[in-house]
């Protein structure tokens, strides 16, 4: 029912199913969205998330409605959600590949890959992952 900025720091989003289990399905970095599934579809989304912070967060948010309707008034406000929406596709496929046909020690490489570019900081000794991950 909102939409969500990140503007500054790290969220983890999880999904927990009726098993008990809870699944990492994205790791949000600031100018990232989330909260956008019942905005496309329309409806409520049956799909209920746990948001964490990994870091301290600045986060604007909206109702979905008052989203629709800016962009229905302004077409960069929808190039913008179609941008962080992309973007959030491209992550989903990178996990993907990340984390298929590959053995253990290659997937974490590629995974520590994405953390560096994705939450790294650059310093004299090399690039700093600042999330505390389990």
């Amino acid at each position: 029912e909102r939409v969500y900025l990140i503007r500054r720091g790290a969220v983890r989003l999880s999904r927990v199913y009726e098993s008990g289990e809870e699944i990492t399905v994205a790791l949000l970095r600031e100018n990232s969205l989330f909260g956008v599934l019942s905005l496309l579809t329309g409806h409520r989304s049956d799909r209920f998330y746990h948001a964490i912070a990994f870091t301290r967060v600045e986060m604007i948010t909206a109702p979905a409605n008052s989203v629709l309707r800016a962009i229905e008034e302004d077409a960069s406000v929808g190039l913008l959600l179609l941008q962080g929406l992309s973007s959030r596709i491209l992550q989903t496929e990178t996990m993907t590949e990340t984390l298929t046909h590959r053995d253990m020690s290659s997937r974490l490489v590629s995974f520590l890959m994405v953390l560096c570019r994705d939450f790294g900081v650059a310093s004299g000794k090399g690039i700093t992952i600042d999330l505390r991950l389990s």
